[in-house]
C-alpha cells in the first residue's frame, strides 16, 4: 500500500502507515518546525510545502491511502 498526506503536521500519519508497513510517497506541511520533525523521521518520502503552491498531478492513481491532519 501507498500512503500520502496532507497538513502532515509532525508525522503521526507517516508513523502509523510506517507500522502498517505501507510506503510514504510524499507529504505536504507549511509549518517549517513539523517539515524538520517530517524531514527527519521520513528522509524518503517527497516533502511539499504550501499546499496552494502545489501540482500534485505526478501522483494520480499512485495513492492508495490520502489523509489529512487537522488543525
Amino acid at each position: 500500500m501507498t500512503h500520502a498526506s496532507l497538513f502532515s503536521g509532525i508525522g503521526a500519519a507517516e508513523l502509523a502507515a510506517t507500522w502498517m508497513g505501507w510506503t510514504n510517497l510524499f507529504h505536504c506541511e507549511i509549518d517549517k518546525f513539523c517539515n524538520s520533525i517530517l524531514h527527519y523521521w521520513f528522509p524518503y518520502s517527497k516533502a511539499y510545502e504550501d499546499i496552494r503552491k502545489t501540482d500534485f498531478t505526478e501522483w494520480r492513481g499512485s495513492v492508495d491511502v490520502l489523509t489529512g491532519g487537522f488543525p
